[in-house]
């Protein structure tokens, strides 16, 4: 998907600023890295989680991936995140008016990937702090 049908995705969740960011693929199309994401994946806290998520798409521990994250649509999958846990800080940058992973966060998860598009995402990546 492109940018624009990745926000309207994003929009049509309605979730609360501070309690949910894009992740991966999403945050480098936001940036200008990537041209296209294939899914939306994001990170939201416990408490949007609780409150909304959970009962919103009828999710249980059963939902959970191998990776940890819950499929909600075909295109949307959610990982959750205390956002008091100090090690895993829930931290992201604004990029157009959207709360995104920062990129250091990316690079780093995808360094020592052995996947070719990973691999590619690392250069661009890297291409682009170098220009800033």
């Amino acid at each position: 998907m492109n940018k624009k049908e990745l926000l309207k995705l994003v929009d049509s969740l309605n979730l609360p600023l501070g309690e949910y960011y894009i992740l991966s693929s999403g945050s480098l199309l936001l940036y200008g890295i990537r041209d296209e994401a294939g899914d939306l994946d994001l990170c939201v806290s416990e408490e949007l989680f609780g409150k909304d998520l959970k009962e919103r798409f009828h999710l249980s521990e059963a939902d959970k991936n191998e990776c940890g994250f819950y499929k909600i649509s075909e295109k949307i999958e959610i990982v959750v995140n205390n956002k008091k846990d100090s090690k895993y800080k829930f931290e992201y940058d604004m990029v157009d008016g959207y709360p995104v992973q920062k990129l250091q966060s990316i690079l780093e998860s995808k360094k020592n990937s052995e996947r070719e598009k990973d691999k590619i995402d690392v250069k661009n990546i890297l291409k682009y702090l170098n220009e800033l």
